[in-house]
């Protein structure tokens, strides 16, 4: 008897193994179509009555088997329509199997009853080992009525508690282990579903996507959208997939990518937008912001790429670049000359000033201008004398830039030269060097008898810097060593000197 009921419950495992792979490409719930739910009631009703072919004798009297557990199940997973209809089938089956008789008759308004009850209480609760429980012990109550029924009429009633509690004990522990191996059917195939649509979810988002996006397993690419196809000048997928990715990376920083890409599958990176360089298959370079972060391709482990061609930025971020250092090196030039301005010569003094400052360094500031220019300028016209000045600023430019020295215009006609880690010695020769150098000109000034051509008169003055001190002082007194030169009769270098002040 035993082996019977084993035998009973291979065949509900067996059956609701078939019944999970009949139904596994649909979600049965109360919320399928009544189409759907009375498939689903046929094959359970089947199931039943396989189950009765295979039932256990008792006695002379009682025939058991486990034929409410399919009807139990149909309640659960369907609801009322499927509970009834297996119901149905079971009962039809009943007595086709065993011919019509009055525990027959019986047999088959009790099943109806299961049907009807299990299916009005299961109505759209979730499917649970629980919820079989409690459904069961509905099912067993009229399970019970129908043997105690049976027993009555035989004289049998002597065997009832025994015959019920076996039958009360081999359904519950046979139905929970059946009903849970078809949970689980179902549940994988619930999870194979999703999994299913999640992975055409995922394609369909990377197909749509504006990046170029595709997947690596094994670094190979097993899954590439049209934009990436386009992007690394394909002409179709096949030419891609299959390859690895590193063949695209440019051979400087292949290494580089090779190691964001194990850092990220061995989780010790976190996916960050990095740029890299890639080599199409038509050889073009191209510069990309890559994505790599990891995820499931085919319930494999993999990695997800995303490529976005930025290019065309990055050539806009070098022109704008390029405009913007343009942009600042003329807002410190001056517009007439092309040498530094005023805000130039400000900001190269104050840093001379301080480096001078904290290596004792000695620091000489030159201040020149063009002898007699308003006479100049008057006599020759404004053109004539911005002419004047263009070529004396680049004259005096040309001379300085040997030694890297600065040169800036201070306003009008004067200039400034500030020459770092110069002493007084030296920066007397510098100053002579710029003065010959426009002497040799020999720039035409009609309305001097004196000196028939454009001449520069320049003062100098030169100190090792106090940081506590402006650096302003520096041209104050190149300025008074200028005012010095002019006062002389122009044309001439002349050096600031403290005790000629103090004379005065």
């Amino acid at each position: 008897m035993f082996q019977d009921f084993i035998t009973n419950a291979a065949l509900l495992v067996a059956s609701f193994f078939i019944i999970g792979q009949l139904f596994k490409d649909y979600r049965l719930g109360p919320a399928s179509s009544w189409k759907m739910k009375a498939a689903l009631g046929v094959c359970f009703g089947l199931q039943g009555i396989l189950l009765m072919i295979y039932s256990v004798r008792l006695n002379e009297a009682v025939i058991v088997d486990l034929r409410h557990i399919p009807t139990v199940v149909a309640a659960m997973q369907g609801g009322p329509v499927s509970a009834i209809v297996s119901a149905i089938i079971i009962t039809s089956g009943r007595i086709g199997l065993f011919g019509p008789s009055y525990s027959a008759i019986v047999a088959a308004i009790l099943m109806l009853l299961i049907g009807i009850t299990c299916g009005a209480l299961a109505r759209r609760q979730v499917m649970s080992l629980r919820r079989f429980l409690l459904l069961n012990t509905v099912a067993m109550i009229y399970v019970s009525a129908a043997i105690s029924l049976n027993l009555h009429i035989h004289g049998l009633l002597q065997q009832l508690t025994s015959v019920l509690a076996y039958h009360w004990v081999i359904s519950t522990v046979v139905g929970l282990l059946s009903v849970y191996a078809f949970l689980y059917i179902v549940r994988a195939h619930e999870s194979t579903k999703k999994l299913q649509e999640s992975e055409a979810r995922y394609k369909r988002l990377i197909t749509a996507s504006p990046d170029a996006t595709l997947v690596l397993s094994q670094d190979r690419i097993v899954f590439i959208n049209e934009k990436g196809v386009r992007l690394l000048r394909a002409a179709t997928r096949k030419e891609l997939l299959g390859r690895s990715i590193y063949d695209f990376f440019h051979p400087d920083n292949r290494n580089t990518a090779w190691t964001h890409c194990q850092d990220i599958r061995s989780g010790k990176a976190l996916p960050e937008l990095i740029e890299q360089k890639l080599v199409c298959l038509d050889c073009t370079e191209i510069t990309v912001e890559l994505s790599v972060s990891p995820t499931v391709y085919k319930g494999s482990a993999a990695l997800l790429v995303t490529l976005r061609d930025i290019t065309g930025r990055k050539t806009t971020e070098r022109q704008l670049q390029e405009a913007l250092s343009l942009l600042q090196k003329q807002s410190n030039l001056d517009g007439l000359t092309g040498i530094a301005n005023r805000r130039k010569l400000d900001e190269h003094l104050a840093k001379a000033w301080s480096d001078s400052a904290a290596n004792q360094f000695p620091l000489s500031v030159i201040m020149f201008d063009v002898d007699h220019f308003k006479a100049y300028n008057d006599s020759h016209g404004h053109l004539g004398g911005d002419e004047v000045l263009r070529t004396i600023a680049l004259t005096a430019n040309a001379v300085l830039l040997q030694k890297s020295h600065f040169i800036a215009r201070y306003g009008g006609e004067e200039f400034a030269c500030v020459l770092t880690e110069v002493g007084a010695e030296e920066a007397y020769e510098w100053a002579e060097a710029i003065r010959m150098a426009v002497e040799q000109l020999a720039l035409p000034y009609n309305q001097s008898d004196a000196h028939p051509y454009v001449t520069v008169s320049l003062g100098f003055a030169s100190l090792v810097p106090d940081a506590s001190a402006p650096p302003e002082q520096l041209i104050d007194l190149a300025d008074k060593a200028l005012y010095q030169a002019k006062a002389e009769g122009r044309n001439r270098t002349v050096c600031y000197d403290s005790t000629d002040e103090a004379g005065d």
